[in-house]
């Protein structure tokens, strides 16, 4: 029996013709030279970038890899990629290729799908799976009104804890993501129009930020009873309704993919065009007296005003402000004005290499790596045992965050405590202004969840910052506030582990010269 694919579906076999249906790749377009390797430990993902015949991509998880190869959005449509081993999302690696000067996007994401059939050997399909939506549709009172014409402009502001997003000629499609952009808390998966209106329309939509829901009514938070979220502002305020579904959607199947590439040629790298290491002009003098600190990086080009050297060496060598040592306390006190020019496509990593080069130029920079204590936030396991569950599938090694009911919950599964430790800090900002340090000495795989409050919230309630106190229940209300969870306790009383702050050796720059004067322009 023949099947019917959707225009969605359509559209991705097309995307997915060629060598990634395991069509011969002799009339496919490929890079003229690629070197591939796994990423030095520690890495993380580069965005990837294109100019004058070179591409790099540093950093990236075999998934990262698919998505970009297939046109899709890395961290927001990743329930679109099913199967593949347990290590997709995890292991990472770097790709230097070279294509011709002025290749499309499309040709690119043709000669990507080629090397990574070619290298790790990913075999993939088109399928068709029934996924998690959010939909748009008219409810009970449509209270929408009609514009007249006109450019489509919308604004967005904040006030007294209340978001404003105020739009002139828009459509529903329009409506649906610029509401899941704004109102990202609330939006787990996509918003998708099926209102079935075909028009233009005027309307503001007030609703409250997932984070300060349920807060009570005091120190710039709105509502009486702790505000309104954006799905009940879209019913009252605009008559529509948004409601969690499943509709069927086009994903792609990753049926095989090898976890070490097969080597390179010898010679690809003499062959790859030289990344410039230094600035086309570059100018740097001491800040006028009182100036305030601002750093820009955009177009190739670092801006920046009253901004200490130290500042400069960790911008430049990619490491926190405590894995810096040595030097004199002038690094932290003077204070420098900088304005450098590369190309317009310059990568973070190329701009980083040029400024490393300009310190050394101009304030005879001399450096060193060393493991070195430093403060960190330390996962260990203080008792014999954890509360944590040994994995039994091979399920891939995934940690989704999700927000309700006034908590963060962060579900891991087939997840090491390693790759726990990393993630951590971006799942619970606020709290963690340190790495994570697995110390555990745990080295299998689990699934576990572990709920917290989030710090603002934290703050909001008890007044300070830090380690709350007590476990979190209900959500609170104006006469009634709920108790509290921070990230420290919730590890602590879910996994049986304890998360405290301590000094940890950790690669460190360690500064043997540098001039407090910078030679002239």
């Amino acid at each position: 029996m023949k099947r019917t694919l959707t225009p969605a579906l359509v559209s991705l076999a097309a995307l997915m013709a060629g060598a990634a249906l395991g069509q011969s790749t002799a009339s496919q377009a490929v890079f003229d030279v690629a070197d591939v390797h796994v990423s030095a430990p520690g890495a993380t993902d580069s965005f990837g970038f294109l100019h004058a015949g070179r591409v790099e991509l540093k950093g990236k998880t075999m998934l990262s890899l698919i998505m970009m190869a297939y046109g899709m959005n890395y961290g927001a449509e990743d329930e679109k990629v099913i199967g593949g081993p347990n290590w997709l999302d995890t292991d990472r690696f770097d790709i230097i290729a070279k294509a011709a000067a002025g290749s499309t996007q499309e040709a690119l994401r043709a000669m990507l799908q080629a090397l990574l059939a070619d290298r790790f050997k990913l075999a993939i399909r088109q399928d068709e799976r029934p996924l998690p939506v959010y939909v748009l549709t008219v409810g009970k009172s449509l209270k929408l009104k009609e514009s007249s014409a006109g450019q489509t402009d919308c604004k967005a502001s904040r006030e007294n804890g209340v978001i404003t997003y105020t739009c002139h000629n828009m459509t529903m499609a329009g409506l649906a993501e610029g509401v899941r952009q704004r109102a990202g808390g609330y939006f787990d998966h996509p918003l998708v129009d099926k209102t079935g209106l075909q028009g233009e329309y005027d309307f503001t939509l007030k609703w409250t930020p997932k984070g300060q829901l349920g807060l009570p009514a005091r120190d710039g938070n709105a509502g009486p009873a702790g505000g309104i979220s954006v799905f009940d502002a879209l019913d009252k305020q605009l008559g529509l309704k948004a409601e969690k579904q499943t509709q069927p959607a086009p994903v792609i199947v990753v049926d095989n993919a090898n976890r070490k590439p097969t080597d390179n040629l010898p010679g690809v790298l003499e062959k790859l065009p030289a990344a410039p290491t230094e600035f086309e002009v570059a100018a740097i003098r001491p800040s006028k007296p009182g100036s305030n600190g601002n750093f820009s990086v955009k177009n190739g080009r670092i801006e920046a005003t009253g901004v200490s050297l130290r500042d400069l060496i960790t911008m430049a060598y990619d490491v926190e402000d405590e894995m810096v040592t040595g030097g004199e306390k002038w690094l932290d006190t003077d204070h420098f004005d900088i304005n450098a020019k590369a190309v317009a496509t310059a990568s973070f990593d190329e701009l980083r290499a040029m400024l490393r080069t300009l310190l050394e130029q101009r304030f005879k920079l001399a450096v060193h790596k060393d493991d070195q204590p430093v403060p960190v936030y330390a996962l260990t396991m203080p008792k014999k045992t954890s509360k944590l569950k040994e994995t039994t599938g091979e399920a891939r090694a995934a940690c989704k965050v999700s927000a309700e009911n006034g908590l963060r919950t962060c579900t891991c599964q087939n997840t090491t405590m390693a790759q726990f430790a990393e993630k951590l800090r971006q799942v619970a900002p606020g709290y963690l202004d340190h790495p994570v340090v697995d110390l555990t000495g745990l080295k299998a795989a689990y699934d576990f969840a572990v709920s917290w409050t989030g710090v603002g919230r934290v703050n909001a309630l008890t007044g300070k910052g830090g380690d709350a106190a007590q476990p979190a229940s209900a959500v609170p209300t104006a006469a009634e506030p709920a108790p509290t969870l921070t990230i420290f306790e919730a590890v602590d009383k879910q996994l049986g582990l304890k998360l405290a702050a301590q000094k940890h050796p950790m690669p460190s720059i360690v500064i043997e010269h540098v001039e407090r004067t910078p030679t002239e322009n």
